[in-house]
């Protein structure tokens, strides 16, 4: 027969999770009572009692991305160089390490110099801490030995011939560049030299004029023409009378 006590527990764990499985998403079981959770952003400031549970927001530095009946919030992320993200009430920082540094967990709490030089290949290796978190560890894989007269293209990872002919494109296209530059340099400074020209010449119009001393160029009036008629009359006839005379 089965004893009184084991009854009555049985009774009670299957009261507890007929409660229970009758809670909502967002309820969790309290003290017998179906209770709501307190949303991302806050913590649980009293429990669910006669009253309805009382929900505080999260203080500057913490935070709470979930729904909780916790009485607290969770702590924001200290990062060790750059935040990718900054904190807020309802998420964590995301950290981010600056240009020559390598994240050494999966959160980016820490980072480590990148020792890699130029042409080595960077290699990972993930080992899980557990509660979420994943520690980095690097290695740097030397380039390949290339063949004679041939080249190690760090982008592609590969071997390839070094063909002379790009250096002469290279060198023609420069030679190219410094002629256009030089006749661009010549036209501007011509037509600099034209605008002074044109700037200098109507800021002085003013322009001295030859004048012409040649006789004919000169013209009497008919009054200024008759007395000089006279004048000639006069002395021929003056010229005559001293031949007379003699």
């Amino acid at each position: 027969m089965v004893p009184l006590s084991l009854f009555l527990a049985v009774v009670c764990a299957l009261s507890i999770w007929t409660i229970a499985a009758g809670c909502g998403a967002k309820q969790d079981l309290v003290d017998g009572r179906c209770c709501d959770l307190c949303p991302p952003g806050t913590y649980m400031e009293s429990f669910c009692s006669a009253q309805q549970l009382v929900c505080s927001p999260c203080k500057e530095g913490y935070f709470s991305d979930k729904y909780h009946l916790f009485d607290r919030c969770q702590e924001c992320r200290s990062c060790q160089q750059d935040y990718a993200e900054k904190c807020t009430p309802t998420s964590n920082a995301k950290c981010l390490c600056r240009s020559g540094f390598l994240c050494s967990n999966n959160i980016c709490s820490k980072c480590e110099e990148n020792k890699c030089v130029t042409g080595e290949k960077l290699n990972r290796t993930d080992t899980t801490l557990g509660v979420g978190l994943i520690k980095y560890s690097y290695t740097c894989e030397p380039p390949p030995s290339c063949p004679d007269n041939t080249y190690f293209y760090v982008k592609e990872n590969v071997c390839k011939t070094h063909r002379e002919g790009i250096d002469l494109i290279h060198l023609l296209l420069g030679i190219g560049f410094v002629f256009l530059s030089l006749t661009l340099l010549v036209f501007l400074s011509y037509a600099c030299i034209k605008s002074l020209r044109k700037r200098k010449a109507y800021n002085n119009p003013t322009e001295v004029l030859a004048v012409s001393t040649n006789a004919s160029d000169f013209h009497l009036s008919k009054e200024e023409s008759g007395l000089e008629l006279i004048v000639q009359d006069e002395s021929k006839n003056n010229i005559s009378l001293g031949f007379l005379h003699l």
